[in-house]
């Protein structure tokens, strides 16, 4: 057959099919899953590091002042962490004035403890709620 000058063979076996068998095609819309939401924890992951750190930076000398220090160490720990815990539940998890200013006076505790909680289950209890037990599985998920 001759269409404009061009040869167009046909075919009048009724063999195989010339044509290349047709590709599924999905009509629907490709969506970019997000990723799944963060489990929220009980305590900002920063509320717990805080607590630790305070802790920590207070407490960790205190064996080379013999706890001597802890009359005016305790009360400080106290009210930084407090006020710390409080404005990072309120502002960066989203938590309501109470449950903020509870958890501030529960982390303020913890801190003002005048003995380093970092191996004891008091620490263990801040890194299961703060979710930073486990933060070295989620860095690995990236």
């Amino acid at each position: 057959m001759n269409i404009l000058g061009y040869v167009l063979p046909v075919d009048s076996k009724s063999g195989p099919s010339t044509t290349p068998p047709q590709i599924p095609v999905r009509l629907q819309r490709y969506e970019e899953t997000s990723a799944p939401p963060r489990r929220k924890f009980w305590l900002h992951p920063a509320s717990g590091l805080l607590i630790l750190a305070v802790d920590w930076f207070f407490f960790a000398p205190e064996a080379m002042t013999l706890e001597a220090a802890a009359i005016l160490t305790s009360p400080l720990a106290f009210l930084i962490t407090a006020m710390g815990v409080f404005w990072i539940q309120r502002k960066r998890n989203g938590d309501s004035f109470v449950s903020a200013a509870l958890k501030g006076l529960l982390g303020g505790v913890v801190a003002g403890i005048p003995t380093s909680i970092g191996g004891t289950i008091l620490g263990t209890l801040v890194l299961v709620l703060s979710g930073l037990s486990s933060w070295n599985q989620r860095r690995g998920d990236k």
